[in-house]
């Protein structure tokens, strides 16, 4: 067991072998470190894990949670590696660890007279010198929860990660003219000559990385976030039944002259079970299913009907990669792709 990949050993996992859990835990575990030192790294996260009491040994363990309960929902037929579906998965559970402290830790942060933020606990005795009680203080309009805070610290933990994803250039450049290196702003003219630019190169550069920046922070961190919730809310909706879902994802097509003929998409019913799949040609409009989903139904092809009536339709000359379709019932059907907003037709 030694030599196996976290595949096989999640593998020997979902068929509960309990050596191989215990083994991929521990294969894995320097991995949800780096996470958990990450986080205890930021100096944004610094004074708020203080506050709530949350340590680097109580991430790890939330992350070593995160990764466990990551083996059961991991497919294998998605051809992704372990890690990075279950990586997701780490770093929710560590921050709903510190979400649900910063719940549980009973304290706000009010302004001093000096101007600066101070915590305050609800059963702390103040100072004799202090004029105001906890109570007047933690109802000060400038009283902030422990929720408020945080929600401030992931933004900042947010710009954090956009900047990160900006390309060398703009990302050295945007560290230093906007102090995220020294906590001080530098002047345009101050970060040209730091830099050895021109103004005007100085302030292309900053345009680039203001744009790239704006795309990251308003489309690409929401979106991700926006996808990995409603992908949450529907399992949840499935699990309760209250909901069915088709999820379809693009396996291959056949092009000819550059135009697509035909496409073969895998089909998931209802978020579980084993992958069906289904054939549309493009040159006879036909469709076929090639394999039944585990969890559709033999006589009616529930599932897949429902697929092929959204291909027939809905697919013209870019076919989408990967596509959920959701359905209360008989009546009407959601779509939900990527790029692509929902919206409802009669099926």
């Amino acid at each position: 067991m030694k030599d196996l990949t976290n595949e096989q050993l999640c593998g020997l996992a979902q068929a509960g072998d309990g050596q191989a859990i215990s083994r991929l835990i521990e294969a894995n575990l320097p991995f949800v470190r780096k996470v958990a030192n990450q986080i205890v790294e930021n100096p944004v996260q610094q004074e708020h894990l203080s506050a709530c009491g949350v340590g680097f040994d109580d991430l790890v363990q939330a992350g070593s949670i995160g990764l466990w309960r990551a083996i059961d929902s991991y497919d294998f037929s998605r051809n992704t590696q372990f890690l990075t579906y279950a990586a997701p998965a780490v770093r929710r559970a560590m921050s709903d660890l510190i979400r649900q402290y910063s719940l549980d830790t009973v304290w706000r942060l009010r302004h001093d007279k000096a101007n600066a933020w101070k915590i305050i606990y609800l059963d702390e005795d103040l100072d004799d010198t202090e004029d105001d009680t906890v109570e007047t203080l933690i109802a000060s309009p400038c009283a902030k929860l422990p929720e408020q805070i945080y929600i401030e610290q992931e933004t900042a933990a947010e710009l954090h990660e956009a900047m990160d994803a900006l390309p060398d250039r703009e990302n050295v450049y945007a560290q230093y003219r906007f102090g995220f290196t020294d906590g001080e702003d530098h002047p345009l003219t101050e970060t040209a000559q730091y830099f050895h630019l021109t103004e005007s190169r100085a302030k292309s550069v900053e345009r680039s990385a203001l744009k790239l920046l704006r795309h990251e922070l308003l489309i690409e961190i929401p979106e991700r976030a926006y996808a990995r919730a409603e992908d949450k809310l529907t399992k949840e909706l499935v699990a309760a039944g209250e909901l069915h879902a088709v999820e379809l994802r693009l396996k291959s097509q056949k092009k000819r002259s550059k135009k697509i003929t035909a496409a073969t998409y895998e089909y998931l019913a209802d978020c579980g079970g084993k992958w069906g799949a289904l054939g549309y040609n493009f040159k006879d409009d036909t469709t076929e299913i090639l394999l039944l989903a585990e969890w559709d139904t033999i006589l009616s092809h529930r599932f897949a009907m429902r697929a092929i009536k959204y291909l027939k339709e809905h697919c013209g000359g870019t076919l989408p990669e990967k596509i959920t379709l959701t359905f209360i019932g008989p009546e009407h059907m959601q779509v939900r792709a990527s790029n692509c907003r929902l919206n409802k037709f009669q099926i």
